[in-house]
């Protein structure tokens, strides 16, 4: 788990499969499947910055840059997935305050 602004998120989230949607129509893509795409990404760089630092750290890999470039990216695009969140649940009970 890594700390962010309030609860904490977890790490890696557990892959899944997509099937198609069996509709005659194609589907337009709304903020969902955008939010959706950007969690997946920054699963797959986080994955990817454990796979570099566990190779790092066994001795199959002496590049130091670049494994601190991969934790720092996975880093960065965790953090951001992490303010989205933050953001949306504030709209959220924004709205949901509003008096109509």
């Amino acid at each position: 788990m890594i700390p962010v602004d309030g609860p904490t998120i977890p790490l890696a989230i557990p892959e899944r499969t997509l099937s198609p949607p069996l509709e005659a129509e194609p589907k337009v893509g709304g903020f969902g499947d955008i939010f959706e795409g950007m969690v997946v990404s920054a699963n797959t760089q986080i994955r990817a910055a454990e796979a570099a630092g566990e190779a790092f750290a066994a001795g199959q890999r002496d590049d130091i840059h670049g494994t601190m470039l991969a934790l720092s990216k996975a880093d960065i695009e965790l953090r951001v997935v992490g303010t989205m969140r933050n953001k949306i649940v504030d709209a959220f009970y924004e709205l949901w305050r509003m008096q109509v």
